[in-house]
């Protein structure tokens, strides 16, 4: 293709495609933490989803708010803040709230992923404290357990022995 073509074929996939112009607006102007403060409020928006108790938020659409900021490829530590972000939010719900087995088994595995993905980027000293003030600090109820700060405290637990 010649250049003429492809600065076609790219303005094209700007005007057709919401995620490229994203992309390529953020390839032009590069201002990751106007990206981070934007994901980290739809991050706590959709934690914060319940209804009559009932957490109903979506560890899928969790999943692809951080999939958004890495597919940035601004490198580790936005992607490992904002991982981190996501699990602190998670441990500052409620105890009194009831959250599904496969959304706290999706969160379980998110707490395991951000220690791996911290470990790699070599930044474990700086998240790893702000992971376990959070899961440690989390809430419980007079009268039940609460079984997500149980769980994530063993996956952390598992996680960091892993390394």
């Amino acid at each position: 293709m010649s250049a003429e073509q492809i600065s076609e074929l790219v303005l094209e996939l700007y005007e057709a495609r919401p995620e490229a112009r994203e992309y390529l607006d953020f390839y032009i102007k590069p201002d990751i933490n106007a990206k981070l403060q934007k994901a980290q409020s739809a991050i706590r928006k959709e934690i914060n989803r319940s209804s009559r108790g009932r957490s109903k938020m979506r560890s899928t659409r969790l999943r692809r708010l951080i999939k958004d900021i890495a597919s940035l490829n601004p490198g580790d530590e936005p992607v490992c803040d904002v991982m981190t972000f996501t699990i602190t939010e998670v441990c500052a719900l409620d105890s009194d709230i009831y959250i599904k087995e496969t959304t706290r088994r999706a969160l379980v595995k998110l707490l395991t992923e951000t220690v791996m993905a911290a470990d790699a980027a070599g930044m474990l000293d700086v998240y790893l404290p702000r992971i376990r003030s959070a899961v440690e600090g989390m809430s419980s109820s007079f009268f039940h357990r609460n079984e997500l700060k149980s769980q994530l405290c063993e996956a952390l637990a598992d996680a960091v022995e892993s390394l």
